[in-house]
């Protein structure tokens, strides 16, 4: 009796652990997968055109959405960055947007990857990537740079 007891609990344990991991999504990197995704505008190119049209338009959008005014109201100066990683979905949709900033001080870390994450989330949904013939998530990392100038000084 004791005996069923424990492989009864033994099988849920292990259909818990099997389910959980059918809810997140395997992503494949973006350097590996076969064909990348493909973000709205680049459809008509094919390869590493197709590839570079993504990237380039991906890097686009995020310049010109990030709020680089941030850095003024946050009184920083010089480069600030944020790496930001996220998920292109089987379905093309953006998903597990992670962003870290290097910023000492926790607020100012927070507002900088709080905007990242605005940003990356805003993106359009693409076709998704490929990888031996099948759609899959695909991973994507992007670092985003700016500068902030430094203060004048008044006094001379």
């Amino acid at each position: 009796m004791r005996i069923n007891k424990i492989k009864n609990l033994l099988s849920l344990f292990v259909l818990l652990i099997s389910l959980s991991g059918f809810s997140q999504e395997m992503a494949t990197p973006f350097a590996v997968a076969d064909k990348s995704p493909v973000f709205p505008g680049c459809e008509s190119l094919t390869g590493d055109e197709q590839k570079d049209c993504t990237v380039e338009r991906i890097t686009n959008h995020v310049n010109k959405n990030f709020n680089t005014a941030l850095g003024k109201e946050l009184n920083l100066t010089g480069r600030q960055r944020i790496v930001v990683k996220f998920v292109i979905g089987k379905d093309g949709e953006i998903r597990d947007v992670e962003s870290r900033s290097l910023a000492k001080e926790a607020d100012i870390r927070a507002s900088l990857q709080a905007e990242a994450t605005r940003v990356i989330n805003s993106l359009p949904k693409m076709q998704a990537g490929e990888f031996e013939g099948e759609k899959v998530a695909i991973a994507y990392a992007l670092p985003i740079e700016f500068a902030t100038p430094q203060k004048e000084n008044k006094n001379g």
